[in-house]
């Protein structure tokens, strides 16, 4: 079983030189775009990113600043990296090493600039998100530049465990990047709502949260079965078995509402 998840905008990379890391999988093209970015001007980098003055800036330096090889002196694993909403509940500084070496094995993050990272992968921050209209070497978005690679890895990833399905737990704008129907496992996306003016509906920033709760549930149990997941109960969420199908798994929070 793989659990795949978005990255976050707030990004606060540590200094790390005690920790085991890795190098993310698709790093050639992850240098394609970096080199595409640098070309850029600066009124194309403003239409790209559409971000305020400020933290296009600081984007631009990022991208400028780009180097390799990634060392753990100028990068950070992703896990250490990416902080808000869908990473509150993630904590690995608490985690032994079974269960960090649970979460490099069984958690993908989805991104706009490396593809694809392995919790423990070595990366530099940035801001580029998936939906970004950029044109590069043929392709007119990252959807397309991204979509055959991410998909091939995270194929030949799940075909290594007994448990040959995939949980998505990352918003649609990144899910849309994987083309499942080339993939050779179950695909199951779950879905978190909750009571809200008399409807149950999903809130993004509950939604949010709730992933990377469910995220902690799975790693500090290193849960091997997606069915074991149905057990997620964390600030009030329940599986619906009413609402749920093979392919998309409701949980709904009891008596909350936004």
């Amino acid at each position: 079983m793989l659990l795949i998840t978005a990255p976050s905008k707030t990004q606060h990379p540590e200094v790390r030189e005690d920790k085991i890391s890795t190098i993310p999988l698709l790093l050639d093209k992850t240098q394609q775009l970096i080199a595409r970015l640098q070309q850029m001007s600066y009124q194309e980098l403003a239409g790209l990113l559409k971000t305020s003055d400020r933290l296009r800036r600081s984007t631009i330096a990022k991208i400028n600043a780009f180097s390799l090889p990634f060392t753990q002196k100028n990068s950070c694993p992703a896990i250490f990296t990416f902080k808000g909403d869908s990473y509150d509940a993630i904590t690995p500084h608490s985690y032994s090493t079974e269960e960090l070496a649970y979460c490099q094995d069984h958690l993908l993050i989805l991104s706009g600039l490396y593809g694809l990272l392995r919790p423990l992968d070595l990366m530099q921050s940035y801001r580029l998100e998936m939906g970004a209209k950029l044109e590069i070497s043929g392709y007119s978005n990252l959807y397309q530049f991204w979509k055959k690679e991410v998909t091939a890895e995270l194929d030949r990833l799940v075909a290594g465990h007994r448990e040959k399905t995939v949980v998505n737990l990352a918003s649609a704008e990144y899910a849309k990047v994987i083309d499942t129907g080339q993939l050779g496992s179950a695909f199951i996306t779950i879905v978190f709502r909750q009571h809200h003016d008399g409807r149950i509906k999903t809130i993004p920033i509950h939604a949010k949260r709730a992933r990377g709760q469910m995220i902690h549930f799975a790693i500090t149990n290193r849960i091997e079965a997606p069915e074991k997941l149905k057990e997620f109960n964390s600030d009030g969420y329940v599986y619906s078995q009413a609402d749920s199908s093979p392919a998309s798994w409701v949980f709904i929070r009891q008596g909350k509402s936004a």
